[in-house]
């Protein structure tokens, strides 16, 4: 064999070794990658047996009008800013929502099972950005998508129906990631499709959550962890980025300004503002490697004396220290510094400098930023066992019994915590447990209770044991605050149920001393004193509601009735006349109508009304029989002695002299 031949034949034998050894990497890759795909999966299986939970998922599906059609218009709304829902503008998160109910209503399981199938989407994109990141080291890839996909902490991104914008602002989140990271290796001259893709991809994850506006300045990271050079061609492509970034950072301060979800910024001082904003930081940092007492609701810390506690404090400088170690490891590598920064950076707008919502921390706050603490974590140990050093041995063998038993605790400590997403009972109960102080996790689980038939499927009335259970919670609640006007009301309809009426008054009356501008309040008050027979006030309450909500029909519809049992009935007759021509198939508004007439000396019109009454509903009783007294009254005693008869074959209780007195009259 010539040499020439001798080396086309070598060179074709190391190609062939090359290409077998490349397919194995790949096939063995995958192979993890399915391994932590199906771990994920068997962690949050629970999940998809769960339900509804009062805690918005009754504002984001149950009341929410915009996920009810798929409709051009329809989605139009979805995508109008003035349509924001729970003080949020996300309409990729409203029409995956839509998709949903189109699909299956209001099952539970087809949303949960969309949250899973993210979530796992979620778990494989964080594997195939550290892939990248890490020099294609795929032990790396195998540790942060692990542990991403089946931390506890990450449950309520997950199992939480209304977190729906977390799970799907991470999947453009990431993809953008991976595609950015092959944009700044491509040489080709298809490189700005790359570019349009990586701003469309931006261009969703805001419009599945706000908080993607901080992906621009990860793509800065990125260039400072690769070495690549700031010159202007890199500060250029990041403009359109930084663009959105700013016009969605301002769309959702615009909107969050609307309601009480940002505090007046003298609530608290700025002091204790970097105290939140420190503890959060080490919260989230402990809670990666000491994920334990995890709760749907971590409340505020009391003030003593205007002092909060010592831990507090003393974040700013554990935070300070870890801001020096990122200094200090520059001079080693970067590793240290992009996993800190990567957490940092995507984790800053929840950190209650600015006070958001009534949490001080939030699991869900840690679902992203997580991935940059493990990336330092997992090239430490990467590191660690390629070193042929024998006295690394041990610390390998110690590293890996670690790594494995963490896992395992993690996975098992997920399973279980999706569990307590199965209601808001159990989701509320362990709040209470973990934080038997907490206000907020008592009305929650009351307002469940006497509502439990609105959120569990099956569920066909209140049972008198959960009304016990929910008034039990409100009275825990209105003495741990005594200013939550929605509280006091919530306690009044109990006691309404209850017959207590003098005890529901009271409430009623708190409430709206505490908030004279809630209509159903009035409404609720107006209704107890109709029980109580005292309808000058009724009528009083009732007009009140009106005049906060003209369109409000049933207290409309009652005042109308209140007028009638009051004896006005010129002003009966009004109310009614409009209510009619609004819905000329309600039966009662006709009956009423026909007591007003008779009432008024008009027989005719009382006949006429409660005939058409009748014909609406035939097994109308009272209709038969304010028939037969007006029938009687214009001398029609065999037509009043018909419908008396009527009436009381229907159940109405007819007086027997009564019908002696019209048969009598016809003889």
């Amino acid at each position: 064999m010539s040499r020439k031949k001798q080396e086309k034949s070598n060179q074709d034998s190391a190609k062939k070794v090359i290409q077998a050894t490349t397919q194995g990497a790949n096939k063995a890759t995958l192979l993890w990658l399915s391994g932590v795909m199906l771990l994920t999966y068997i962690a949050f299986s629970p999940s998809l047996k769960n339900g509804f939970t009062n805690w918005d998922d009754n504002v984001y599906i149950g009341e929410n009008t915009l996920i009810k059609s798929l409709s051009g218009d329809n989605i139009k709304k979805m995508f109008n800013p003035d349509n924001h829902v729970s003080l949020n503008y996300h309409p990729i998160t409203i029409l995956s929502l839509a998709i949903d109910y189109k699909l299956s209503g209001y099952q539970p399981k087809t949303y949960h099972i969309t949250n899973l199938i993210f979530h796992l989407f979620n778990t494989a994109l964080v594997f195939w950005f550290i892939f990248l990141l890490s020099d294609k080291k795929v032990i790396v890839a195998v540790i942060v998508a692990l542990f991403f996909g089946i931390h506890p902490m990450h449950v309520e991104s997950v199992a939480w129906i209304s977190e729906r914008k977390d799970v799907l602002y991470v999947f453009f989140f990431m993809a953008a990631l991976v595609a950015y990271y092959k944009f700044i290796e491509y040489e080709g001259k298809n490189k700005i499709l790359l570019y349009v893709l990586i701003l469309f991809l931006f261009l969703l994850s805001l419009l599945s959550k706000a908080m993607a506006v901080v992906l621009p300045i990860i793509f800065l990271l990125i260039d400072f962890y690769k070495g690549r050079k700031f010159d202007k061609y890199v500060i250029l492509e990041k403009i359109p980025f930084f663009a959105l970034s700013l016009l969605f950072g301002i769309l959702a301060s615009h909107i969050q300004a609307k309601g009480a979800a940002i505090a007046k910024f003298e609530t608290f001082t700025w002091i204790q503002r970097l105290t939140f904003a420190s503890y959060g930081m080490v919260n989230y940092i402990y809670k990666l490697f000491v994920p334990t007492h995890l709760s749907c609701f971590y409340p505020y810390p009391h003030l003593v004396d205007d002092h909060l506690p010592l831990l507090f404090y003393v974040c700013p400088v554990i935070i300070l220290g870890f801001f020096v170690l990122v200094f200090l490891s520059l001079k080693k590598n970067k590793i240290f510094a992009f996993g800190f920064l990567f957490f940092s950076i995507t984790v800053a707008l929840v950190l209650q400098f600015i006070s958001v919502g009534q949490v001080i921390v939030a699991d869900r706050y840690s679902y992203l930023p997580y991935v940059g603490l493990l990336f330092p974590v997992a090239m430490s140990y990467d590191w660690l066992h390629q070193q042929r050093d024998k006295k690394f041995n041990l610390y390998k063998q110690l590293s890996m019994a670690l790594l494995i038993a963490f896992a395992a605790v993690t996975l098992w400590l997920t399973f279980e915590r999706t569990k307590v997403w199965k209601n808001s009972d159990v989701l509320w109960t362990d709040a209470i447990n973990k934080y038997p102080d907490s206000e907020s996790s008592y009305r929650n689980r009351g307002s469940y209770l006497i509502n439990k038939k609105a959120y569990d499927l099956g569920e066909k009335k209140v049972g008198e044991m959960e009304i016990d259970r929910a008034l039990e919670d409100f009275n825990f609640s209105i003495k741990l605050n005594p200013n939550s006007a929605k509280v006091f009301t919530n306690r009044a309809n109990i006691h309404g149920l209850k017959g207590r009426f003098d005890l529901a008054l009271a409430d009623y009356s708190k409430a709206i001393e505490l908030d004279k501008t809630d209509d159903q309040t009035f409404f609720n008050r107006a209704v107890t004193y109709s029980m109580m027979k005292q309808y000058d006030k009724a009528i009083e309450d009732y007009s009140t509601a009106l005049m906060m909500k003209p369109d409000f029909k049933s207290a409309k519809q009652s005042r109308a009735y209140a007028y009638v049992d009051n004896g006005n009935y010129e002003k009966a007759i009004i109310d009614l006349n409009e209510l009619i021509k609004l819905d000329p198939s309600n039966s009662n508004n006709y009956l009423y109508r026909g007591v007003a007439y008779f009432n008024s000396g008009n027989a005719s019109a009382a006949i006429a009304d409660n005939t058409m009454a009748i014909q609406l509903n035939p097994s109308n009783s009272g209709a038969y029989f304010n028939r037969s007294v007006a029938d009687k009254s214009s001398g029609k005693f065999k037509d009043a002695l018909n419908d008396a008869l009527k009436a009381q074959s229907l159940g109405y209780p007819v007086n027997a002299d009564y019908i002696n007195e019209l048969k009598n009259k016809i003889q």
